[in-house]
């Protein structure tokens, strides 16, 4: 269902835009020696998420167990490093302005996303590290499961539709 809405979003987006026929030709932000960490940290925050989310949404049965459920514990703390790595690059820039209203819809969605994208990435860090601990009895682990498969697959739809906005606000050519 959640990815059924992103993939509704980001159809709707394309026809708004050609619609309303938004610029595609805008510039890059300026050149600075940070710009290809920044490249580096968005590459790797979205190839760990893939990673993690293609071991988390193809799998056998109802849960994720076995070899699949290695793989995906392999690359979570890659995702998990990428991710506040991501948040920390992105922050500052993700900051609401009265201006952003002016210069299009992609700036501010892509600054709404990446806040709901931290807000869920929260529970789903933390409840899963807590659901490793001899914190909570059988049922509180269940519920801290419960949490990082709820959270989980809504958080991985933020940050690509963060991802995808991202890339129209440089398209369009946001300064910001």
């Amino acid at each position: 269902m959640i990815w059924a809405l992103v993939a509704a979003i980001v159809a709707a987006d394309l026809v708004l835009r050609l619609v309303f026929r938004r610029s595609f030709a805008g510039g890059a932000h300026p050149s600075s020696g940070w710009r290809w960490v920044r490249v580096a940290v968005n590459l790797g925050g979205l190839a760990t998420l893939a990673l993690v989310a293609y071991t988390a949404l193809f799998h056998d049965g109802p849960v994720l167990t076995g070899s699949q459920l290695i793989s995906h514990v392999t690359y979570a703390p890659a995702f998990a490093v990428a991710a506040v790595a991501v948040a920390i690059c992105w922050a500052d820039r993700s900051r609401f302005a009265a201006q952003d209203w002016h210069r299009g819809w992609a700036l501010p969605l892509r600054k709404l996303f990446f806040w709901i994208a931290i807000a869920l990435a929260i529970p789903t860090f933390v409840s899963i590290l807590a659901a490793m601990f001899p914190i909570a009895d059988t049922e509180g682990q269940q519920t801290l499961l419960r949490v990082h498969r709820t959270c989980g697959p809504i958080f991985a739809a933020m940050a690509l539709l963060f991802a995808y906005f991202a890339l129209m606000a440089w398209r369009e050519g946001s300064k910001d």
